[in-house]
């Protein structure tokens, strides 16, 4: 049977982790006083319900050092995982070793005949997911990223029922790629096809008669439902997605109905990565050198409902300025390119927002004409490491590469913290009406255009 789309587990699949998350493991269990190989993961990754490392790993040690459950803490197994995968000061993490599996080149194909409406669904921390994505480029690709922290982990069908909906999909329309039988267990439950795959190290101690088929995972995979188990590099899947119609056009973003938009911008001054998903849950992932920027974008993102990924690395040795200014310029281009053609959408919002004794009102119009009025009436310098004049310019920068009308002003209020972060809530409500869809409004202007 054809499927339309593709869910991809990412471990294992799209990622060789033998090095890391696998190898992170194991290092870690040792500095607990655990010796586990590689064949104990695997086994322990059979019985299912080990999507999540941390765990797995604090699970291993018990089981070999026969320690009581709150013998070690998770909070502390966890602490050195993270040490020894995302590496510190002077020493690489394992991370840096992870690869592709897959050629990019058939990764793009598959992508082109789902019609873009492919998803990754994993068990990482949505920062990995994304670092790993962007290092071969690919992030683009995947318009729908469900990790760790978005909903229970598989075996629970919700990841992939979250990923369907996303994409606008029906679970009978995909299929679930995996190399575990939580991936596996994941997509049957939800009424999708599941395929599983071998890992690039199971599969060459098969090739070179190191390992019984009937020891790897290949079994386990199909005793819990998958159709099939394909060897790495995923070049089976051509057998099963069907060529694209070319007599369509091809269109990721209005075929997924997701609106994504995304900017990289390198100055002398900073260096920025941003992409911004308005069909979103309000998901954040921001490092600005900035921590109350950071904190604001994050307001934006949850009360907008906007999934917000923004890397920056700035002269902080300077000022903030640059930094701050850049910031939201970028933030405001990947918002305008994600909108489109600005069709179809209720065009303005508007929000009152309190925090404790401050209120904030945001009017907004997608007017594709920038003009920003900001009146936050601050009453001192800094909020932690940026000035407060950088607040309001961030705004005016972001309503200009938005290509939006914006006018904020804080009512009354007197702790300047409550303030800023009471007008960046209203801020994502007013921006959630205005960009939110009616189907009616066609081009929502009477000059018969506004991109």
């Amino acid at each position: 049977m054809a499927q339309k789309y593709v869910l991809f587990d990412m471990d294992g699949v799209l990622a060789s982790v033998g090095s890391s998350y696998r190898e992170a493991i194991i290092q870690t269990c040792k500095r607990f006083g655990a010796v586990i190989t590689q064949d104990r993961i695997t086994e322990e990754k059979k019985k299912g319900n080990s999507n999540n490392d941390w765990i797995l790993s604090k699970t291993l040690i018990e089981s070999e050092l026969g320690s009581p459950d709150n013998a070690i803490t998770l909070d502390a197994v966890t602490a050195v995982f993270e040490e020894i995968y995302q590496g510190v000061p002077g020493t690489p993490g394992l991370c840096e070793t992870e690869t592709l599996i897959p050629s990019k080149g058939l990764i793009l194909e598959i992508v082109k005949r789902c019609r873009g409406k492919v998803a990754i669904i994993t068990g990482r921390p949505w920062k990995d997911c994304i670092k790993f994505l962007e290092t071969y480029d690919m992030l683009h690709l995947f318009p729908v990223c469900i990790c760790m922290e978005d909903c229970a982990p598989k075996p629970d069908p919700r990841p992939v029922y979250l990923a369907c909906e996303r994409l606008g999909i029906s679970p009978q329309d995909a299929v679930m790629i995996g190399d575990t039988p939580d991936d596996i267990r994941a997509a049957v439950s939800a009424s999708a096809l599941a395929w599983g795959v071998l890992t690039p190290e199971e599969d060459a101690r098969l090739v070179l008669g190191l390992m019984r088929e009937e020891d790897s995972m290949k079994p386990r995979l199909l005793q819990v439902g998958a159709r099939g188990v394909m060897r790495p590099g995923l070049g089976d899947m051509l057998d099963f997605i069907p060529p694209l119609d070319v007599s369509i056009p091809l269109s990721v973003t209005s075929e997924c109905g997701l609106r994504v938009g995304e900017v990289s911008r390198a100055t002398k001054e900073t260096s920025i990565s941003c992409k911004v998903m308005l069909d979103g849950s309000g998901k954040a992932d921001v490092s600005s050198g900035l921590g109350f920027l950071d904190h604001m974008i994050s307001q934006l993102a949850k009360h907008g409902r906007f999934d917000i990924m923004l890397h920056c690395k700035g002269d902080l040795h300077i000022d903030d300025h640059h930094t701050a200014e850049d910031c939201a310029l970028a933030l405001g281009e990947a918002f305008d390119r994600a909108l489109g053609k600005r069709e179809g959408i209720r065009r303005f919002g508007n929000a009152y927002c309190p925090l404790d004794e401050s209120l904030s009102r945001v009017v907004v119009d997608i007017s594709s004409r920038p003009h920003a009025v900001i009146h936050l009436a601050f009453t001192r310098e800094m909020i932690g490491t940026i000035s407060c004049e950088m607040i309001t310019h961030a705004l005016e920068s972001f309503a200009s590469t938005a290509r939006v009308t914006l006018h904020v002003h804080n009512i009354h209020g007197t702790n300047n913290h409550h303030k800023a972060e009471s007008a960046f809530k209203a801020l994502g409500v007013a921006l959630r009406q205005a960009v939110s869809l009616d189907a009616g409004a066609g081009i929502p202007s009477t000059k018969g255009v506004l991109a």
